[in-house]
């Protein structure tokens, strides 16, 4: 997971910086920690992030200009506000704020409201993975297929692989099951990215092809029917 932290005091994203740290630790969950010691630092930047705790008040460029300015830029971004003012509460709400901490914060704070983004990825339309290299949030529309592969998976995207050491059947828990299948012991398909299938075939958009087992076939072929059905007639 990475996250941005913009606040005109350092010592306070240091101590931010810590409780990352622990949550690293006891959740199991990794976290690379930007700073920025100021807005327009943050809007210079290329990177992509999953969670900007923004300081509410600072000097130049403020908190809620830098996130309005973020936003007009499709920049869809979570934003945790910081602020040791409550009152502004509401105002945050204009750029579509996730939480509002106070200052000082807290340790159960900052747990809750990780928790609370990662649960709300979950339920949205995006998965989130772990790997060697980090934390990633994948969009569920840009999965093609994930095979699994000795004790580890990949998760083929659009425009991208990523190797997961989750199992397969942990995969498939995680996956809306409408748009989503086994179709071989080793392989987990999307619909969306089907151009054609045959009995033992998948034909995938990025020229790819995929395998069906024989205990799958019956099975594939009235969920693909359906989602097919579904999709030709969604408004």
């Amino acid at each position: 997971m990475k996250i941005a932290v913009c606040d005109d005091e350092k010592i306070f994203f240091n101590e931010l910086n810590e409780l990352f740290t622990q949550y690293s630790k006891e959740m199991q969950e990794q976290i690379y920690a930007l700073y920025f010691s100021t807005g327009r630092d943050l809007l210079s930047s290329q990177l992509k992030f999953d969670i900007i705790f923004m300081d509410y008040q600072m000097n130049d460029l403020d908190g809620m200009e830098t996130c309005r300015i973020l936003r007009t830029r499709k920049n869809d971004t979570t934003i945790i506000f910081l602020t040791s003012f409550p009152q502004v509460v509401f105002q945050s709400f204009e750029v579509n704020t996730f939480r509002f901490l106070v200052k000082p914060i807290k340790k159960q704070d900052v747990f809750d409201a990780i928790n609370a983004y990662i649960k709300s990825v979950n339920n949205d339309d995006f998965l989130l993975i772990n790997t060697n290299d980090g934390s990633f949030r994948l969009k569920l529309s840009e999965i093609i297929y994930i095979e699994a592969q000795g004790k580890s998976c990949i998760i083929r995207t659009v425009d991208n692989s990523f190797q997961s050491c989750k199992y397969l059947k942990e995969f498939e828990k995680l996956l809306p099951t409408d748009s989503f299948m086994r179709t071989h012991k080793s392989c987990i398909v999307h619909f969306l990215h089907i151009n054609n299938h045959d009995n033992t075939t998948i034909y995938f958009d990025n020229g790819e092809r995929g395998t069906i087992g024989k205990r799958y076939l019956s099975t594939f072929k009235k969920s693909f029917q359906i989602y097919i059905m579904r999709y030709n007639t969604r408004s």
